[in-house]
């Protein structure tokens, strides 16, 4: 139960600080994401093709700026609701409808990011093995198909939660008239907790795979300067800086993944309650992950980057 009201919490300094940085930072990577979005739709009208690249970017980008949205719906939802009162079915059904939107995006957003970190790294990382060797020449038509699968098997692995929680659902909306127990009333309540374990599961997945990616580019890199040492040869050869351009982002987005991941842990957990610092810190850190990884993916693309800068000039040259 929520012990604080909206009305109170909004008007505490910790409260307006809160909810101002939280939608800053949403509006950030609105932004930064809707760029993404837009350059890559522009130019795909243009070509009427999308390499696998440009697809799984702009897909992550769509994926994202889409969360975001439904993530600022559902907080500016409890603060219209909460004041009035939490458990109407009114606000029930919508925010039903608003955290089954977030699970499904944030699942695309995570398998996005994933296959996208792989990409990265088979096209990139020199290893002397026969599975590297044929997926370096396959990962362009293989990458978009294991998008598409792992997004259909992650739907379907949450089918038993889902009829678990309508199961759970239907019982309390037959028992509603029923007078129950403390512990009845809290598992009615919390009827969405039947959804916490697919979350943390798939989640630690893509973490697992991103994390790999991360370690498969770091081994290569060192295995390729070790035998540069040995041969003597210069260490700005192409293999290398292509190493570099590819790993330094990637280790940026694997840093703030990893602060990430236990704030995702907090929200989805329903650990601390709202209005917390606790929760407000895993609330922050959401949006702060999709803005910098937007930022990265434009500064560390050629074609986001120069559109990018001749915004800024032409915006400079205005004022």
């Amino acid at each position: 139960m929520i012990k604080v009201t909206a009305m109170a919490l909004i008007m505490s300094p910790l409260g307006v600080l809160a909810w101002a940085t939280f939608g800053i930072l949403n509006v950030m990577a609105l932004l930064g994401n809707g760029f993404i979005i837009v350059v890559n739709g522009h130019q795909w009208l243009q070509s009427k093709k999308m390499i696998p690249y440009k697809f799984l970017l702009t897909t992550l980008s769509t994926s994202r700026f889409l969360l975001q949205m439904d993530s600022v719906v559902g907080h500016f939802m409890y603060l219209i609701f909460a004041e009035i009162q939490k458990e109407t079915h009114l606000y029930a059904s919508r925010a039903e409808v608003v955290n089954f939107i977030w699970m499904f995006l944030n699942m695309v957003s995570l398998w996005n990011a994933s296959w996208l970190s792989m990409l990265y790294c088979v096209k990139v990382t020199n290893f002397a093995n026969r599975l590297f060797i044929w997926l370096k020449a396959r990962v362009n038509m293989l990458v978009p198909r294991l998008l598409g699968i792992s997004i259909i098997v992650s739907t379907v692995f949450f089918f038993p939660s889902a009829a678990k929680y309508y199961r759970k659902k239907k019982w309390c909306n037959l028992t509603d008239a029923v007078p129950r127990n403390s512990s009845q009333r809290e598992g009615c309540n919390d009827a969405f907790d039947v959804f916490h374990f697919p979350q943390l599961f798939l989640a630690s997945v893509n973490f697992g795979l991103t994390l790999t990616a991360s370690c498969l580019l770091l081994t290569s890199l060192w295995k390729h300067t070790n035998n540069l040492e040995k041969s003597g040869a210069a260490f700005k050869d192409l293999s290398t800086q292509l190493h570099f351009k590819v790993m330094m982002p990637l280790l940026v987005s694997l840093l703030f993944y990893v602060l990430y991941f236990p704030c995702f842990v907090l929200a989805v957990g329903d650990i601390f309650e709202f209005g917390r610092l606790e929760r407000w810190a895993s609330e922050i850190v959401l949006p702060l992950y999709a803005f910098v990884q937007s930022i990265i993916l434009i500064l560390t693309n050629p074609e986001l980057k120069k559109v990018a800068a001749s915004i800024l000039i032409i915006r400079q040259r205005a004022s």
